[in-house]
């Protein structure tokens, strides 16, 4: 009979190998005894037993054993299968459908001589049992590093390198200076996230990702990771456990985990754990800045035609500006993208103000048609909305068929239809893919959710057009009921 073994470790730590090297060693004893052939061997090495779809190797299996590759799978127990119930009750059945055979020496267990599951299930309660106890050792270890002072991520925060023989941070010279510069831009110029975004994209400037060296690494900065950056107290020497926890995982996913914040008071902060990059003071200065402006809505004075004014040419959003030429409007996809997506169009607020009195004036003098006036705004404004409505169907569309397109991937891969260098190069596309709609979609949603926004500027505008009205009726009424002044040069004798 044709024989599978499946053999994984969690870690790539050194003492795991020879975990790893046993569990194949085992395996193959077994087969050698039954008088099996092994025709394959699937290895998940260094990762977890608590998901499953995140394992390729087990992927991997599953896909021959529909293919009747192999009659037989042996591992060293249920553990090694996983560590959820669910999902090794599940695996388990699914090759005894196939049918293939399935032995767990170490739990004395196998499909052809076992009457019942009931040892397979204890085993696997136990198993998960003692991953959620292990997990509960490793957090209380984690967190006494961190009282110490001593506790360290993997991948050290942008900026820094962690030095092999202290394991604290050092600074990264060639890294550091471009956070002092986000943080420059946003305190001290006053920059958007965008703006700072594109300022570092035309420097030619790597993101974190790519200074990490992560397979996936993207070249465009992103809001998210500027944020980021200006919300880390790491930048100021400090270091903070426990900011975040995982308590699950999406619904039809294992691969994405759901993540909650945990509260500041909850929070375990080393003060001086390594070189500050940052001063505390702009630090803070920084957070009042971004609640400051994450607080702000325009007020229908400072900008009464926000939502309201388009760009002729790209039909973004014209953004108000208050420092530029005593107040201004400029084309939101220059902003937002600089001079390659569209010109500036700046305008003055006091020569578009003029514009459209002129226009009020001229709907004065013939008949007060203002709320044919408004109903245009608001038509255009619900025309926008079913446009970023449909634009964001078809988004959605592309983030559905890129996720396809990872699937197939995937699928390539665990058939071995394509090599690994293949698998990541393609995969590296597709992340960056998925990242770019992601991110648009985001700016879609918070397109749709300014409507609110938009009934109060559009009640500033009626209000201020109906007071400008009132008053040019006013002053045609008093224009046509003063009586004449004559000169008395002109009178005659």
């Amino acid at each position: 009979m044709k024989c599978a073994i499946y053999a994984r470790i969690s870690t790539k730590r050194e003492e795991q190998k020879n975990s790893l090297q046993n569990q194949i060693a085992l395996a193959e004893h077994i087969a050698k005894e039954y008088g099996f052939t092994v025709v394959e061997r699937y290895i998940d090495n260094g990762i977890s037993g608590s998901g499953f779809k995140n394992r390729s190797e087990i992927q991997r299996l599953l896909a021959d054993a529909k293919r009747k590759k192999f009659d037989v799978v042996i591992a060293k127990s249920v553990s090694r299968l996983g560590r959820n119930t669910l999902n090794s009750m599940q695996l388990a059945d699914q090759l005894e459908r196939i049918p293939v055979r399935l032995i767990l020496p170490e739990d004395s267990y196998d499909t052809d001589t076992s009457k019942s599951r009931l040892m397979f299930n204890l085993k696997a309660i136990l198993a998960e049992d003692e991953n959620a106890k292990l997990s509960e050792r490793i957090k209380l270890g984690l967190q006494a590093s961190a009282r110490e002072g001593s506790r360290r991520v993997s991948v050290p925060p942008f900026g820094y390198m962690v030095n092999p023989v202290t394991n604290k941070y050092e600074v990264d010279e060639v890294a550091a200076p471009v956070v002092r510069e986000i943080f420059r831009l946003y305190h001290h110029r006053g920059w958007g996230m965008f703006k700072i975004c594109n300022f570092l994209m035309r420097k030619g400037v790597p993101t974190p990702r790519a200074t990490a060296g992560a397979a996936n690494a993207g070249t465009r900065w992103q809001q998210n990771t500027i944020k980021g950056i200006l919300n880390n107290p790491v930048y100021v020497g400090k270091l903070v456990f426990r900011r975040e926890e995982t308590t699950g995982t999406l619904a039809e996913s294992e691969l994405y985990k759901v993540r909650r914040k945990i509260e500041a008071d909850q929070q375990i902060v080393t003060d001086d754990a390594h070189p500050a990059l940052i001063a505390e003071e702009d630090f803070i200065a920084v957070q009042e800045l971004m609640k400051k402006r994450g607080k702000h809505k325009s007020n229908g004075k400072e900008s009464l035609f926000s939502y309201i004014v388009k760009c002729s040419d790209c039909g973004s959003g014209m953004h108000f500006k208050p420092d530029r030429r005593n107040g201004a409007y400029v084309c939101g996809g220059y902003v937002k993208h600089t001079s390659a997506f569209c010109s500036s169009h700046i305008i003055e607020q006091q020569k578009l103000l003029k514009a459209v009195r002129e226009d009020l004036q001229a709907i004065a003098k013939d008949t007060v048609k203002a709320e044919t006036l408004f109903g245009v705004v608001e038509g255009k404004v619900a025309e926008s909305q079913v446009a970023v409505t449909k634009e964001l169907k078809r988004l959605e569309k592309q983030i559905n068929e890129t996720n396809a397109r990872f699937d197939s991937l995937l699928t390539l891969h665990v058939d071995k239809v394509i090599t690994t260098e293949q698998f990541k190069q393609q995969n590296e596309r597709i992340t960056q893919q998925q990242e770019d709609l992601a991110n648009k979609k985001a700016e879609l949603i918070l397109a749709l959710e300014s409507k609110q926004n938009f009934d109060q500027q559009l009640h500033a505008f009626k209000k201020e057009v109906g007071r400008f009205i009132t008053l040019e009726l006013r002053r045609r009424a008093s224009n046509e009921t003063s009586p004449t002044t004559v000169n008395p040069q002109n009178r005659s004798v």
